[in-house]
């Protein structure tokens, strides 16, 4: 009877539960990871410390300062404010506060708030701002909604960046109560607020009507593309395998420079209107150009800057962004606007520049002649410029030879009329007797010499 009155209970497993590592600040999580308004790592700071009901300099005097390698002068917020704009960078700044800050969330994607993953590609000069930017009309959008969380975007950062695409305004770098510029970090920062007077910077009932300047058509297209192709590069930073390297740049160059000047490096410079000498160091790996002008020549090429440097490596997986018509927009500097392009008449004219019996012109000259850009010439007809260039080059060999020869001859007489006169025909002497004295730096004009001294003895 006993035995079949007993109950039977589950089997309870009595190994030693596994608990997750806790981390020594919340877990924030960034906003905006793998798309184009990512986050800055100095705003996450600074939501950051809301979230723990305290200030950003309280945070870091007191959580962080200790991990971070005692490699700075300060660690005091208010000291090395103009600074903190290379927190969101990519130098040993931005690195040792992703490493600290990942350790204490117990994160791993922190470093996509920073630029640290194109710290090969691009130099620190021109490359972000040192003082904050942003939209009012951004900011005033996230509060009434509600649900939506107010940050920084890193894009706001980036010193070619000077528009909000969304709403075409420029970006306010100035507190329109204190009339203050605001570091990207400071003791009392907190998004959307000035940390000096702690005024609301979204647009309030008293905000001007007219606080920008109406933007030219150029100005918004422009920046547009800008706008476009970085957030593409912070949009894709997630999905890359590993950090770039300083190669790809070079061969980037390499690729774009026999593709669109047959491996001329000096034509391609042309082309882009940009001294040829630094175009070779670019394709040499020596230095590497600034993203202004980065930018400026993926515009040029109509290519974005991520096609520009990793299309053979990311061309299957990379989105394509068609970049502005060039004939509609150029680059705000330069504040002009291409006229409409004739392609059949320029066509007509092209192939009776290469056909004339005068003189040859260079493409420079040819496409002022037109009334269009180089760029533009090469772009419609570049069989037609190559061919225009490389009449050019011939005649001006030839010149040169033809120019040679007769520096050659002159020296000869030179040296026959002062052996005459009884006068040693030295090279200083000679040359106040030739049309062009500056000939003798070529070395067959200096061979001439020589071979004119010995003809009279003067010479072993």
């Amino acid at each position: 009877m006993l035995a079949n009155g007993l109950t039977t209970y589950e089997c309870w497993d009595l190994k030693k539960v596994s608990i997750p590592s806790r981390s020594r600040l919340y877990q924030l999580e960034p906003v905006g990871i793998g798309t184009s308004l990512v986050e800055s790592l100095t705003g996450y700071i600074s939501r950051l410390a809301e979230a723990h009901c305290v200030t950003p300099k309280v945070l870091i005097s007191r959580e962080l300062v200790s991990f971070i390698p005692k490699t700075y002068r300060t660690t005091n917020l208010f000291e090395m404010r103009s600074l903190t704009g290379a927190l969101n960078g990519l130098g040993t700044m931005a690195f040792d506060l992703v490493t600290v800050l990942e350790s204490m969330t117990l994160r791993s994607d922190l470093r996509f708030l920073t630029l640290l993953t194109w710290a090969n590609i691009f130099p620190q000069r021109k490359l972000l701002r040192s003082r904050r930017a942003w939209c009012p009309y951004c900011y005033e959008e996230w509060y009434s909604s509600k649900d939506k969380v107010i940050y920084e975007p890193l894009i706001w950062f980036f010193e070619a960046v000077t528009v909000c695409h969304c709403h075409n305004k420029s970006l306010c770098q100035q507190c329109l109560h204190c009339k203050r510029d605001i570091p990207p970090l400071a003791s009392y920062s907190r998004p959307g607020y000035c940390p000096y007077c702690l005024e609301w910077l979204g647009v309030t009932a008293d905000y001007p009507s007219s606080d920008n300047t109406p933007l030219s058509k150029e100005e918004i297209m422009w920046q547009t593309w800008v706008i476009k192709t970085l957030g593409e590069l912070l949009a894709t930073t997630p999905r890359l395998s590993k950090p770039l390297q300083r190669e790809i740049v070079a061969q980037a160059f390499c690729r774009y420079v026999e593709q669109f000047a047959e491996g001329n490096t000096a034509a391609f410079a042309r082309m882009l209107e940009i001294p040829k000498n630094k175009v070779w160091m670019w394709q040499m790996g020596k230095v590497l150009p600034e993203l202004n002008v980065i930018l400026k020549i993926c515009f040029t090429l109509q290519v974005s800057v991520l096609d520009f440097l990793t299309q053979e490596t990311l061309k299957e997986n990379s989105s394509k962004f068609p970049a502005t018509p060039q004939n509609q927009v150029k680059d705000s500097s330069t504040k002009k606007l291409e006229v409409k392009f004739d392609s059949d008449r320029t066509q007509q004219l092209l192939e009776n520049v290469l056909q004339a019996n005068e003189q040859p012109l260079p493409m420079t000259a040819v496409a002022k002649r037109l009334g269009y850009p180089k760029r533009v010439l090469y772009r419609h007809f570049p069989e037609l410029c190559r061919a225009i260039s490389a009449e050019y080059v011939k005649y001006m060999k030839e010149s040169r030879v033809k120019r040679i020869e007769q520096c050659c001859e002159e020296v000869k007489q030179a040296v026959r009329q002062f052996h005459t006169e009884g006068i040693y025909p030295s090279e200083a002497a000679i040359s106040k007797l030739l049309a062009k004295p500056g000939c003798f730096r070529d070395k067959q004009v200096r061979a001439a010499l020589r071979a004119a001294r010995k003809e009279i003895s003067l010479e072993p």
